[in-house]
């Protein structure tokens, strides 16, 4: 086997592990962050006014 593919082999099995790790780290933060009605993402009903705030401000230096 030429040394180009083996670079390619060995660069297809790193890029599908990496992949794997990542796709595994990402599906463990989405499960954690699930409300109790399955909507992903904070709970608008248990937000902080802190919270609230700085989404606004976020959300006015947009616009």
């Amino acid at each position: 086997m030429s040394k180009f593919w083996k670079t390619v082999l060995l660069t297809a099995a790193a890029t599908g592990a990496a992949a794997f790790v990542l796709y595994q780290l990402d599906l463990d933060a989405a499960r954690e962050e699930l409300a109790d009605d399955g909507v992903p993402g904070p709970d608008p009903e248990n937000m902080g006014e802190e919270d609230v705030a700085m989404l606004l401000n976020e959300l006015a230096s947009q616009l």
